[in-house]
């Protein structure tokens, strides 16, 4: 079923601020109260890291692409004008902020940047609590009971 629906959920703080403030802020804090040895990593490490970004990257695209493919609202303030549930949106209600876990893992382990890692599960919590929560109820308000199917059988990350 297609709809459209006003404006979009919003958000309060967009979902890449999230992500790039708590890496930055754990980097920031790696340079002042670095944790362990202060070498750069290893060759493997920043390779799995450049690995981790470039799959981001991908599922990143992969995600905005769909969106487009359906025509539906891809920023948080454009109205969805469906569930989307073709992949990678039938494995994860969130795969763009998945990519952007993935490229920040990534990063991280290519800057040694350890601080922006135990950071990681904050920057989640306020994806969450600011953005998810809010995306979540407008679709089930917009869908409804389309929604609440799509949930149950979708994950919410992986």
């Amino acid at each position: 079923m297609e709809r459209v629906t006003g404006s979009g959920p919003g958000a309060s703080v967009p979902p890449t601020l999230i992500f790039v403030a708590g890496f930055l802020l754990g980097w920031w804090i790696d340079t002042r109260a670095p944790l362990g040895d202060e070498g750069e990593p290893s060759a493997l490490v920043r390779l799995i890291g450049w690995g981790a970004t470039a799959a981001g990257s991908w599922l990143f695209l992969w995600g905005l692409a769909t969106f487009s493919r359906v025509r539906t609202g891809i920023l948080l303030q454009r109205p969805a004008t469906r569930v989307v549930d073709l992949p990678p949106y039938s494995w994860s209600r969130n795969p763009m902020y998945v990519a952007f876990t993935a490229i920040y893992v990534g990063l991280a382990l290519v800057v040694g940047a350890c601080w922006s890692l135990i950071l990681l599960p904050v920057v989640l919590g306020l994806l969450t609590w600011l953005v998810i929560r809010r995306e979540e109820r407008y679709m089930r308000t917009a869908f409804g009971a389309e929604y609440d199917a799509y949930c149950r059988r979708v994950r919410r990350w992986i």
